[in-house]
């Protein structure tokens, strides 16, 4: 006779197992390599919260089926080795593709910012970066640099970005985002001028610049920011240059 209410046990402990090793890989995908916004902003987590769903859903259901206090434990723990293997697997998987798809750095290039995920960076392209900092992709969440392209070298950015590797995508490129202070300060445009093109805008504006207490509404401009999706529209502070929030606004209204 089948007892339920052990199977029901067996599922409830399997789920919060499951459960506990889902939070942890959450925890560092959506709060080390997915900071806010970027989950929104430029998605790449839904294979991850797929296989999470699979996992949370299957793997309890599972133990409904296999477990039997009437087994053996040897038989017990193979059933169990074979499924937490298969489990794990599957997260695994999952992780590694949403790695692919992390942010790595925000290039100021020219008059935006770019969003680089690690999959735009070939390994040769870091290899050839100049300044050692920038030879790895950084696994602690997307780092500010500044694009500088030197004269000798914009007739071949020019080539490889009509070849489709653009300037932002070669790490020889990159500098200290300080660097570029003067001209983000230069390029930067006032809120005041994106919402009189898109009234409609104006509440998102308000929302993000409330929860800017610190920061004087004086020193707060905007940039484009490009990413793999479309634009946004990143607030930053002109007295640092750094981004404080990010606005879901596209400035070129396309």
């Amino acid at each position: 006779m089948i007892n339920w209410r052990e199977r029901f046990v067996a599922f409830g402990i399997h789920f919060a197992a499951t459960l506990g090793l889902a939070a942890i890989a959450a925890a560092l995908i959506f709060f080390l390599w997915f900071p806010h916004p970027f989950e929104t902003m430029i998605g790449g987590t839904e294979l991850f919260m797929l296989v999470v769903g699979c996992d949370l859903a299957l793997g309890p259901l599972i133990s409904l089926v296999i477990y039997n206090s009437q087994k053996s434990r040897f038989k017990l723990v193979m059933d169990y080795t074979i499924v937490g293997l298969v489990q794990i697997a599957a997260m695994i998987y999952g992780v590694l593709i949403v790695a692919g798809t992390r942010p790595v750095y925000v290039a100021f290039n020219k008059d935006r910012l770019e969003v680089v995920t690690a999959r735009d960076i070939d390994d040769s392209e870091l290899a050839a970066a100049r300044d050692p900092r920038y030879s790895r992709l950084p696994w602690n969440g997307p780092r500010y640099v500044y694009i500088s392209v030197p004269r000798e070298d914009q007739q071949d950015a020019l080539l490889q970005s009509v070849a489709g590797r653009e300037e932002h995508q070669r790490p020889k490129f990159y500098a200290p985002y300080e660097q570029g202070l003067a001209e983000i300060r230069k390029r930067a445009k006032p809120v005041s001028r994106i919402i009189k093109k898109f009234p409609q805008t104006a509440p998102l504006f308000e929302e993000a610049a409330r929860d800017l207490k610190n920061i004087p509404r004086d020193r707060i401009a905007t940039l484009p920011v490009r990413h793999r999706n479309g634009f946004w529209t990143a607030l930053i502070d002109i007295t640092t240059g750094q981004p404080v929030a990010y606005v879901a606004v596209d400035p070129y209204g396309d």
